[in-house]
């Protein structure tokens, strides 16, 4: 096993590190030049000399050098979602790796905990929130107050629906489907108790906009990630898509 950094560790170990605080932050909504950077910052606090990294959609890779040696790995990062907490948190612990105040042991318990650690706040309250945010977004349309109360209902209904589908693994053209479809449909069942029924109906599925793919899209393009930028924007397509079949579905049905 060679030593190579100057906290004394194996180059293993410190790309296994390295790729993990990398694969936190792919996960949790960060974009490929961010979670280039993490994953290099990582390894050169514990002492690499050079690091190389390659990321795509699914997978992250990084080869490390310490003199003539070297070391390569690749981890499996299927899914990519939005933790802005944990982001923060991945954020504060490199400082502190690259300050000094934590050796590579403290790091790996340090890091591990960040992965553990719950979301802040219980679906059902997102759940909530998210609706009533579509509210107000019925409110901005020009809607009136019948028009804020059912387009949250609607919308809470649909993310509840949606948080159903995502936790059973669903694919993203098949939640926002049918999301989408449950959001407007409960909105149209009820146009007839508010006079701005196109507020309450435009803003019933804005919660299912792939606003963190579409923003780290433009950033990898921005950055010359192109590849990964046209995966997120594809991502993003197929979710718009599905929305798109899913309202249609349900103007259908409404005669609308």
């Amino acid at each position: 096993m060679t030593i190579s950094t100057k906290y004394n560790t194996s180059l293993a170990d410190t790309l296994g590190l390295s790729l993990q605080a990398g694969l936190l932050a792919h996960q949790s909504g960060a974009g490929t030049h961010r979670t280039s950077l993490i994953i290099q910052r990582t390894a050169k606090a514990l002492g690499a000399a050079r690091v190389e990294v390659i990321i795509s959609s699914t997978n992250i890779g990084a080869t490390i050098e310490w003199g003539d040696e070297r070391e390569t790995g690749f981890r499996k990062a299927p899914h990519m979602g939005a933790n802005f907490s944990l982001l923060t948190s991945l954020d504060q612990w490199l400082v502190d790796l690259e300050q000094g105040e934590a050796d590579p042991a403290h790091a790996q318990l340090a890091l591990d905990e960040i992965a553990k650690r719950p979301i802040h706040y219980p679906r059902w309250l997102i759940t909530a929130l998210v609706g009533l945010s579509c509210g107000a977004f019925a409110a901005l349309f020009g809607g009136d107050l019948a028009a804020i109360l059912i387009t949250t209902f609607g919308a809470t209904l649909g993310m509840a629906v949606r948080f159903y589908l995502v936790l059973r693994h669903f694919k993203p053209s098949v939640f926002a489907t049918v999301a989408s479809f449950v959001a407007l449909l409960s909105v149209g069942l009820l146009r007839h108790l508010t006079d701005t029924p196109e507020a309450a109906l435009a803003a019933s599925v804005l919660f299912l906009i792939p606003g963190v793919p579409l923003i780290n899209g433009a950033s990898d393009l921005l950055n010359a990630n192109y590849l990964n930028g046209m995966v997120r924007f594809a991502m993003s397509t197929v979710i718009i898509f599905g929305i798109a079949v899913g309202v249609s579905l349900a103007l259908r049905i409404l005669g609308i």
